[in-house]
């Protein structure tokens, strides 16, 4: 989800309160809908995505800039109706550019990291691939998103349109919304987007479309959530680890094993660009993973909602303050995130190496502190003083639950 760059700051307050209404919403209908489990997973995922779309230039949009002016037409930048053609124009590139994700080896590594989840709520929502926005790059999709320009659609009207794909495309995440009347058959809503997510044979590969249906059913890929077929999700073959770059990084490994086993060089590079599920002819069998069995002690969740809280001040100070700071210090910046989903990981896995992980994560941390007084080049804020107090009952809480847990050899 780019909201980062086109949302402006206050897009993940929205979608973070959005989020917990819907969890309390859940836990008082006593829905079993979703899982703290489940869900801090999809946004310990999500965290490193939208900290890279905020420190990097989206691409797309700096192609599109650069466009614009090649193109001799131009629709009025400030006529009324620039601004609802912009969010049709957009969710249509939006349609195929999903289509085309779900269609290559090279792009389903990344985008089925959004499907990965067992369970449809809103966190899935936001669930998306840090290497998303390269894979885009090299894969070409995102010339889907500069084709707009073609028409002469301003970049403004373009934007607007990327943002209400974003912010719809995010809230049609949802099982506790049933039906909506006449608009389903006007807009994608969570019953058909239900759909797309489930890997029920009857639904597979439908229902592509962000904002507009009517898409789906123009192009062949629609069809209806049935009562008598209940969606089932997550992926055929999907991760069994919680580990949060396991789980990102899921298809990818699976495509690089292929790409490794086979002995033609010419396979090596094109099983990325063959349709999604191609394997080359000498590819050997994959390894299989056991799923987890293992039963987490009570104080997990206390330690995973210390965790949310910890990384969410860590994003959002990274967003505020990244247009002060150079590329490097973000960009560490941000590799200490990725780090810190990483030891999160562990513990969901019941990996002994949680607590040596925390602890030095955290003498890290403090080695920092100590011999340059800033934090990631940046001044020490009262937000980063309540950041460095949430790592420090992170650690505390990691060593009891570990211990709690016993987890095995």
């Amino acid at each position: 989800m780019h909201t980062a760059s086109v949302g402006g700051a206050s897009i993940p307050f929205v979608f973070a309160g959005m989020m917990v209404l819907e969890f309390v919403v859940n836990i008082a209908l006593r829905t079993r809908y979703q899982t703290l489990r489940a869900s801090a997973v999809s946004i310990m995922v999500e965290l490193p995505h939208y900290g890279l779309i905020s420190i990097v230039p989206i691409v797309w949009i700096v192609g599109y800039r650069a466009a614009a002016p090649l193109i001799p037409w131009q629709m009025p930048a400030d006529a009324w109706w620039i601004w609802p053609v912009g969010i049709v124009v957009m969710d249509f590139a939006a349609y195929w550019m999903h289509r085309y994700h779900h269609a290559l080896n090279l792009t389903w590594a990344a985008h089925s990291v959004h499907h990965s989840a067992p369970e449809f709520a809103l966190p899935t929502g936001g669930r998306s691939s840090i290497v998303e926005p390269f894979v885009n790059l090299f894969s070409g999709a995102y010339l889907i998103l500069i084709a707009p320009v073609l028409i002469g659609l301003p970049l403004p009207a373009a934007l607007l349109g990327w943002l209400v794909k974003d912010t719809w495309g995010f809230a049609v995440h949802t099982r506790t919304i049933r039906k909506l009347g006449w608009l389903e058959w006007v807009l994608a809503t969570p019953s058909h987007h239900r759909v797309h997510h489930a890997i029920n044979d009857a639904y597979i590969g439908k229902n592509y479309a962000f904002v507009f249906i009517f898409w789906d059913k123009l192009f062949g890929t629609f069809t209806p959530e049935r009562g008598d077929i209940s969606p089932s999700y997550g992926l055929l073959d999907g991760p069994t680890s919680m580990q949060p770059l396991a789980v990102g990084f899921h298809e990818a490994r699976k495509v690089w094993h292929d790409a490794v086993a086979t002995r033609r060089w010419r396979d090596k590079l094109r099983v990325w660009y063959m349709p999604t599920g191609w394997r080359p002819a000498d590819a050997t069998p994959r390894p299989l993973l056991a799923p987890s069995t293992a039963r987490l002690p009570g104080p997990l969740w206390w330690y995973e909602l210390l965790q949310a809280a910890h990384l969410g001040v860590l994003v959002l100070h990274l967003l505020f303050t990244l247009n002060q700071h150079s590329m490097g210090s973000n960009v560490l910046y941000l590799l200490f995130i990725v780090g810190s989903t990483a030891v999160i990981g562990e513990l969901l896995d019941r990996s002994q190496r949680v607590v040596p992980l925390e602890l030095v994560r955290t003498a890290l941390v403090l080695l920092m502190l100590a011999t340059t007084h800033r934090w990631f080049d940046r001044p020490v804020t009262s937000l980063i003083t309540v950041a460095m107090g949430l790592s420090v009952a992170t650690t505390i809480a990691a060593v009891a639950v570990w211990q709690r847990a016993k987890p095995a050899v």
